[in-house]
């Protein structure tokens, strides 16, 4: 596994993701091309929330990692990650799964 399909399993959630772990921290950071977040995997990653696959501190941790790398672009989805990575603007009353379906609804009609 190389340094892209590292970041792509721990970016997805993946089943090779402890193991990217090591791989990322481990690989050299003079990475040329960043590896791109696009609107595809926010939606295949909100999904994984919805179907309980993923809880709150997962999400909010995938977006603060995406907002603080350098080596990771999250350019496309940055409003998104925005609100993602702020617990405040989703919701902490219950709310926050009616707004990721809100989320979901908007970029599937976007796409």
């Amino acid at each position: 596994m190389d340094k892209q399909q590292a970041i792509y399993q721990i970016m997805s959630f993946g089943p090779e993701r402890d193991s990217a772990f090591s791989v990322y921290l481990n690989a050299a950071s003079d990475q040329d091309t960043p590896f791109i977040v696009t609107k595809p995997l926010l939606i295949q990653v909100l999904n994984k929330y919805l179907t309980q696959e993923i809880d709150d501190d997962d999400l909010e941790q995938w977006a603060n990692l995406i907002n603080f790398r350098d080596d990771i672009d999250g350019d496309a989805i940055e409003d998104w990650l925005y609100a993602l990575a702020n617990t405040e603007m989703m919701g902490n009353n219950g709310n926050k799964k009616a707004n990721i379906e809100h989320m979901l609804a908007l970029l599937n009609y976007q796409e």
